[in-house]
Order: C-alpha cells, then sequence, then structure tokens
C-alpha cells in the first residue's frame, strides 16, 4: 500500500488499524477523527493503537466479545505514553464521541469506541 493511501489521517495510518491475523481494516472515519482529538487534549503525546480493527477469526481467538467494535471498525485500544489508563480515560470523556459511546479501562490499556447506542463504561 502506498503511503500517501496508508495514512488516514494527520498522527493515524489504515495499517495501525489492521488486524493482526489478515489484514482487514474497515476503520470509521469518526473514530480516527476522535483520536485525533483526544491526541490534542493529551497535549499532542502520540497515541499507539494495540488493537485496531479485527476480523471475526482473531476477535473469537483473543476472546474478544461476540458484537464487538472492532470488528466494525468502531474501536480502538490505545496507550498514550507517560499517562496511566484512568487518565487517558478521563481525558476522553472530553471528547463527544468517546463521552456517548465505550470507554474500558484495562491495567495497560484504554478501550475507546465510536458506538452509535452507547455510553458504555467499564473497568477490566
Amino acid at each position: 500500500m502506498s503511503a500517501e493511501r496508508d495514512q488516514l489521517s494527520p498522527h493515524f495510518r489504515r495499517s495501525e488499524f489492521a488486524c493482526p491475523c489478515c489484514g482487514y481494516e474497515v476503520t470509521q472515519r469518526r473514530l480516527v477523527d476522535a483520536l485525533e482529538k483526544l491526541r490534542e487534549k493529551c497535549g499532542g503525546w502520540p497515541i499507539n493503537i494495540t488493537s485496531g480493527c479485527r476480523c471475526q477469526r482473531w476477535n473469537e481467538r483473543i476472546g474478544g466479545v461476540l458484537a464487538s467494535q472492532h470488528v466494525r471498525g468502531r474501536a480502538a485500544d490505545i496507550i498514550v505514553q507517560g499517562l496511566e489508563p484512568v487518565e487517558v480515560a478521563a481525558i476522553a470523556e472530553l471528547v463527544a464521541e468517546f463521552r456517548h459511546g465505550g470507554i474500558g479501562i484495562y491495567d495497560t490499556f484504554v478501550h475507546l469506541d465510536v458506538r452509535p447506542h452507547g455510553p458504555a463504561r467499564w473497568e477490566g
């Protein structure tokens, strides 16, 4: 894939969201735009995508929930270097798409999604 086609936004590439087992990628624009807003609110610190899109097979293999937002291209699990997951989640609440979507706090990362029917909050 050309570098130009790979670029989704100023700070995110299609390849960052691709399923690790097959390359499946259907990332919704709304998610990418919300992540850009989050990056700005985090002082410009880079956001590392640890899990983006998942094909159904990969989602099942890693124990993802049946109706995972990752399979629909609406979710990303992220790490922001220098911030704890609870801090990232608090900042994500300032982004409307995440405030009305899903925010899950885990030990080492935060799940964020732009689900159409929310909000949903949990700790994993």
